[in-house]
């Protein structure tokens, strides 16, 4: 996944690199002097979604396949780290990020990174290539495992007309939870397991807000710590194409009562343009 970075710095929420503004995406591989360590972090992420390209591509755009594509996109490895005292005007005066590509507002603390690279998808519909959009955001000089917010912007077929397509806001957060746990191999002998670590995902609570879904669970790769994690998801339409919008926002649970508010009031203040029927 190519990735292009540039940091959100403003109180406008334009995109600007050392302060310069642009309201306009630009492509670069570093965006400020004196950053060294941002190519340790692109590299990471990278990494990350390279792996999570090999078990996440779309194979057919029925309920099924949007499920587990949604639950690959929340089971992405946090990245984010903790804010410092410095850093804490952030939370109480986001800037407001608005996409030119595909109509969607987001509040976005300033100084946040932002990348954008993506996903292979599905091609089999008209007009479309079914590779999803993804957009990336962490702290200014973070280490991106530790915690993350990404947005992934997949096409969706005409019958996706609402969110009651993939069940109830529980049916859908039970069958994304489902499909990233593997619990049920702590119960198997030790050679049946496998040699890779088994992950464990909870459910903590799915509900409706403004007709869109919200999901909140855990994840833990044994012996790694766990992972707390909050998605949204919503339908809507950028002109060209019904577009499914899922973003999610994750941190280690130790960090969580550091960054919960934050995360939250990120993934909630995603507004997408209205559906077309």
């Amino acid at each position: 996944m190519a990735l292009r970075t540039m940091y959100l710095s403003s109180p406008t929420g334009r995109v600007c690199t050392k302060k310069h503004t642009s309201n306009r995406l630009k492509s670069m591989t570093i965006v400020a002097s004196g950053h060294a360590q941002r190519h340790n972090n692109v590299n990471d992420l990278n990494g990350l979604s390279q792996q999570t390209i090999s078990h996440d591509a779309l194979r057919s755009l029925n309920r099924r396949s949007l499920l587990l594509a949604s639950g690959a996109v929340i089971g992405l490895a946090p990245w984010l780290p903790a804010l410092s005292l410095e850093d804490s005007s952030a939370v109480q005066a986001p800037s407001a990020y608005t996409d030119p590509q595909d109509g969607f507002t987001l509040s976005v603390p300033p100084g946040w990174v932002f990348g954008e690279g993506e996903l292979p998808g599905n091609s089999s519909f008209t007009g479309a290539s079914g590779a999803r959009r993804t957009l990336v955001w962490f702290p200014e000089g973070a280490n991106p495992r530790d915690v993350n917010v990404t947005l992934v912007i997949t096409n969706v077929s005409v019958e996706f007309t609402r969110l009651g397509s993939f069940g109830t806001p529980y049916q859908f957060g039970s069958t994304l939870v489902n499909s990233q746990d593997r619990s049920y191999l702590l119960r198997a002998p030790q050679w049946a397991r496998g040699k890779d670590p088994v992950q464990i995902a909870k459910l903590v609570d799915a509900s409706e807000i403004s007709n869109r879904y919200f999901v909140e669970y855990t994840v833990q790769k044994l012996p790694e710590p766990q992972r707390h994690l909050y998605s949204l998801l919503a339908l809507g339409y950028n002109g060209m194409y019904n577009r499914l919008y899922t973003i999610t926002a994750q941190t280690l649970e130790e960090d969580r009562s550091q960054f919960e508010a934050t995360l939250l009031a990120m993934v909630k203040s995603l507004s997408v343009p209205p559906q077309r029927f």
